[in-house]
């Protein structure tokens, strides 16, 4: 894991939307609210998160556990940290006011080790920023078995018809004869870590949950394709290049011949 997120690290930023407006407001409004100012951000990356807290006051301090992504957050003024694991950080109890995680649990495999540490660092609670929603695309369901209940029945695919399923099924099949051909075996487990994000809300509910962003977000098919020809997901970072290309070509293709899905929408 480490070395997929060094690898990612140049083109991390570029190929992620910053967060909106409304997210960063209500993220500020839940650590005041419960007397927080001093946090530590597990999974700081880049600083995605962390400099927009910064720069509204809050004294950040971040670990993650790739040096290049946080060599990112320390040129944009992170000046506190610490190369680590979240479930072993270096500090003492009740260190911090807060800890925080952005979209960090379906990259951890023991989240609720990481849930301890969090809690045993902080003074007054811990704090998460999830998708309350189950997650899934279009695009998921080349990675599925056709006989598997979850393909193509997530919400965002609940208005497929018969012959886009048909397309889908056909493009994916299309898909594992690409892999075949450059040798590349997908972790298929890590195409559902996202679902770890909806289930710590069941297992763990927390004591105060706000929705900080609940609006519709179109993006372009062309984005998407320019994230996997530039290598921006760390599931699939172990790709040939060679087929990354004639794979984003293909899609090109496609896209083109279907331009109702230029533009697809998320929540």
């Amino acid at each position: 894991m480490v070395a997929e997120f060094d690898e990612i690290a140049s083109v991390y930023d570029e190929t992620r939307r910053p967060l909106d407006e409304e997210t960063v407001k209500g993220m500020k409004e839940m650590l005041t609210k419960h007397g927080c100012h001093s946090i530590l951000e597990i999974g700081v990356g880049t600083g995605r998160v962390a400099v927009p807290l910064e720069s509204s006051g809050f004294e950040m301090t971040g670990v993650d556990i790739s040096r290049k992504m946080m060599e990112k957050a320390e040129v944009k003024g992170i000046k506190t940290l610490v190369l680590a694991v979240g479930n072993q950080v270096p500090f003492k109890d009740r260190t911090f006011d807060a800890t925080i995680m952005a979209h960090v649990f379906h990259l951890l495999e023991d989240p609720v080790s990481v849930l301890r540490e969090s809690s045993r660092v902080s003074r007054n609670g811990v704090f998460a920023l999830v998708r309350k929603g189950r997650w899934g695309g279009r695009w998921t369901g080349f990675f599925y078995d056709a006989d598997d209940e979850n393909n193509l029945n997530t919400d965002e695919n609940s208005d497929i018809d018969e012959h886009s399923r048909k397309y889908f099924e056909e493009r994916r099949e299309h898909f594992r004869m690409l892999a075949q051909k450059y040798g590349w075996t997908p972790d298929l487990s890590r195409t559902r870590h996202w679902e770890r994000e909806h289930e710590i809300l069941e297992t763990h509910p927390p004591d105060d949950l706000k929705i900080v962003s609940d609006v519709l977000v179109n993006e372009s098919v062309e984005g998407r394709i320019s994230r996997l020809e530039k290598g921006a997901y760390t599931s699939m970072s172990k790709m040939p290049e060679e087929m990354r290309k004639e794979l984003a070509q293909e899609m090109r293709v496609n896209a083109a011949r279907h331009p109702e899905w230029a533009s697809q929408p998320r929540r």
